[in-house]
């Protein structure tokens, strides 16, 4: 390399040495500069990693205390079935009222199907006009919503009547009841492929005899006998 350098003038030592220069610094602007940051961004990284398992292992943590509240929720209230939904909850409330001495007026239901969020209950609605006394209308809802029916109050209107004595009540109560009955945890239901559904089964067929089989016309009738060997 000094010998090289030696072979050269001034002029062509200091084109050498721009040339050198020059190809580092484009080296250095290429492979070495854009990654300045890398360790700070890989620190970073880290960081948001280390957030997220922690995150992770608190929600994991979380799952047996989840599974016993699932379980006591699903355990509250009554399973009643879809098609007696709507009488079980005209029976609720028409029991509670006769215990307190309160007969409706009047009475209308309506049943609705639950939104996204609430997808696996139907809500039973039933709108009542009834006079009462203010005890009698406090014991009622009172007794509606100490038990295990999860009865409720929507919308409750109360104005007194025209002598004073008596109140005159509008009032809309609403219960959740399930769809259908919740599967045991860990019961697989039996699935049915809609190929093997759809697909018929095979017909039997029967062999035809051969002495069944028809002589074409004006042969003479021959009784087939088997050959013994």
């Amino acid at each position: 390399m000094k010998e090289f350098f030696a072979r050269l003038n001034p002029t062509e030592r200091r084109f050498v040495v721009g040339v050198v220069v020059l190809f580092f610094i484009v080296i250095n602007l290429v492979w070495v500069w854009p990654h300045f940051g890398d360790w700070s961004k890989t620190q970073d990284n880290m960081k948001t990693a280390q957030d997220h398992l922690y995150e992770f292992q608190n929600g994991t943590n979380l799952i047996p205390s989840l599974r016993a509240e699932i379980d006591k929720y699903q355990r509250e209230g009554e399973v009643v079935p879809p098609a007696d939904q709507a009488v079980r909850f005209v029976r609720v409330i028409q029991s509670e009222a006769a215990k307190v001495g309160i007969v409706p007026e009047s009475m209308s239901s309506q049943r609705q199907t639950g939104g996204p969020a609430n997808a696996f209950f139907v809500e039973q609605n039933e709108t009542m006009t009834l006079q009462s006394s203010e005890k009698q209308l406090v014991d009622f809802l009172y007794n509606l919503g100490s038990g295990n029916s999860l009865v409720r109050v929507k919308v409750l209107s109360v104005q007194p009547d025209a002598p004073h004595q008596r109140l005159t009540t509008r009032v809309t109560l609403i219960a959740s009841y399930q769809k259908a009955e919740v599967a045991p945890r860990g019961a697989a239901p039996a699935v049915r492929t809609p190929a093997a559904a759809a697909k018929p089964a095979p017909t039997p067929t029967k062999p035809v005899p051969t002495s069944a089989v028809p002589a074409p016309p004006g042969a003479a009738s021959k009784t087939l006998t088997p050959i013994k060997k």
